[in-house]
């Protein structure tokens, strides 16, 4: 049995503050990235490009030198963290071709699969990701699952943990909610399918899925939340093989909290000697004969867009930043001033490089 994981970083976070940011990388990044790389743990790294600036130069080195000795594989990603179905096609592109330009450039390597951020997808992305030179792009599992729903305004896409969703929200009874969840957890743990596949776009590309229900219980089980141990994790994943366990941001490491509790990274060590398998680069997972459409999607709760653009805030923000180009307009298209919850300080840098770039032309 073989698993990967991927730790996703993007230091424009909706919910944090730049003030926030050394502590983030000392808290976090750093201890996260020491410990993979002491105890050999091949993993994924996702840093979008403009995060790369706030990363001290020691830690560039370790990661350079992960990725000489093979245990980092390197990613790409939109340079500023933007939700890219939003953009229009010219701005997708400058997206990517700067966030790789970043990377040549800080790691002297070209990487060759690519984050989406929030898995955010549309069938133009895989022609737009192959002209650029990538092979590979991580997709949100479970929207592959919904895709053959044709039409969503016709019918609705459910959630597949709405228990554990309310109860994290605090709606109604939140321990009643948090068991029935677990019970809907496991069943959508048992829907996670094996390997790399085809994914249907304008062009064909290698898609590796990330599974939003494996994130969710493995996240648990490191912050030992109650009914959710590594003891019951290893059960849950026993029969699955050639799986992403997790593909989530790398601030829930050590910084911020789940359900009051700190993710502890030491404990991942604990969960690969439970399940007896290897830990082996994402792009080194198995490829199946298996070839699907993925529908423009994201990896929220119901697989749209919405949280991203109906707020009045992000509806206000996207019409705004339409038109831009240049360094603005990748400040504006930061997807975290359009975060899930996010503060006031990210949605107003957004807002001022609309203003800035207008008083510039004006």
């Amino acid at each position: 049995m073989s698993y990967s994981f991927i730790f996703h970083g993007n230091l424009q976070y909706a919910e944090l503050s730049k003030s926030e940011i050394p502590e983030i990388i000392e808290r976090s990044y750093r201890p996260t990235i020491d410990f993979l790389l002491e105890k050999d743990i091949k993993f994924a790294l996702n840093i979008t490009g403009y995060s790369l600036r706030f990363i001290p130069p020691d830690l560039i080195d370790k990661i350079k030198e992960g990725i000489d000795d093979g245990i980092i594989e390197l990613t790409g990603t939109s340079y500023t963290h933007a939700i890219l179905p939003l953009l229009n096609i010219d701005r997708v592109a400058e997206q990517v071709r700067k966030d790789k330009e970043k990377k040549m450039e800080t790691f002297d390597i070209e990487p060759k699969t690519f984050w989406l951020p929030e898995l955010a997808y549309d069938p133009i992305i895989p022609g737009i990701l192959k002209d650029q030179g990538y092979d590979e792009v991580y997709v949100d599992g479970e929207a592959i699952l919904f895709s053959r729903v044709s039409n969503t305004s016709l019918v609705d896409i459910e959630p597949l943990t709405p228990h554990l969703y309310k109860a994290q929200r605090g709606e109604g009874n939140r321990i009643i909610n948090y068991i029935w969840g677990l019970k809907e957890l496991k069943k959508a743990v048992k829907r996670s399918f094996s390997g790399k596949l085809t994914v249907q776009g304008v062009e064909e590309i290698k898609a590796i899925p990330v599974w939003i229900s494996l994130n969710n219980a493995v996240m648990m089980a490191l912050a030992d939340l109650p009914m959710m141990n590594m003891k019951k994790m290893a059960r849950w994943i026993r029969t699955l093989d050639e799986v992403m366990l997790y593909g989530m941001d790398i601030e829930f490491l050590g910084y911020r909290k789940l359900g009051g509790n700190e993710l502890d990274i030491r404990k991942l060590e604990e969960l690969i000697d439970r399940v007896g398998s290897s830990i082996v680069l994402p792009s080194k997972l198995r490829k199946v004969d298996r070839t699907e459409y993925l529908r423009t999607s994201s990896w929220a709760p119901d697989k749209s867009l919405k949280i991203w653009r109906e707020d009045e805030n992000n509806r206000r923000l996207n019409e705004l930043s339409k038109d831009l180009s240049g360094e603005k307009a990748f400040l504006a298209e930061n997807s975290d001033a359009r975060g899930w919850e996010p503060i006031p300080e990210r949605r107003l840098d957004a807002f001022k490089a609309v203003y800035d770039e207008w008083k510039k032309e004006d």
